[in-house]
């Protein structure tokens, strides 16, 4: 059984470096701020159960997230801002905190993370396939409204 041991040993290294060597874990090195606590919930929404092996390889001696932190994912509100609930410091929750004025600013603070990180094209695709299905709602758009009513077209 040793043997078995050791050779369970070595892939659980082996793949503790290939999850290190990951624009996953790479980026949240990379991060601090604002930025950092949106990608962890951009990462937690897409990867949910690998999550905390993720922060562990990535942070040895993980042991849980502290406040403050977001805990849903980005709606865009009716303002055209990023908003997502927050857990703060004290524990309370803030409902629907801006955390980007709009669109744009989200994805140029994720387009300048990839640039300082020199991310692949295929790693740079898969991180804003993350951010764009971390947006869950947007709540511009009226479900309610017809396409033909001419108040639809100043939406677009």
């Amino acid at each position: 059984m040793p043997a078995i041991d050791e050779a369970a040993r070595e892939l659980t290294r082996n793949l503790a470096f290939d999850l290190r060597a990951s624009w996953q874990s790479r980026a949240l090195i990379a991060t601090g701020g604002q930025t950092q606590a949106v990608l962890l919930s951009v990462l937690a929404h897409t990867l949910d159960s690998a999550m905390e092996a993720l922060l562990m390889v990535t942070f040895p001696g993980f042991v849980s997230i502290t406040a403050p932190f977001l805990c849903t994912a980005g709606k865009i509100a009716k303002s055209g801002a990023i908003v997502a609930d927050v857990v703060c410091r004290d524990g309370t929750i803030s409902k629907d905190s801006v955390i980007y004025p709009n669109e744009t600013a989200l994805r140029d603070d994720f387009r300048r993370l990839a640039d300082r990180m020199k991310l692949s094209d295929t790693d740079r695709i898969e991180m804003f396939k993350y951010v764009q299905a971390w947006v869950v709602a947007d709540r511009r758009l009226d479900p309610a409204m017809d396409p033909k009513d001419p108040d639809a077209r100043r939406l677009h």
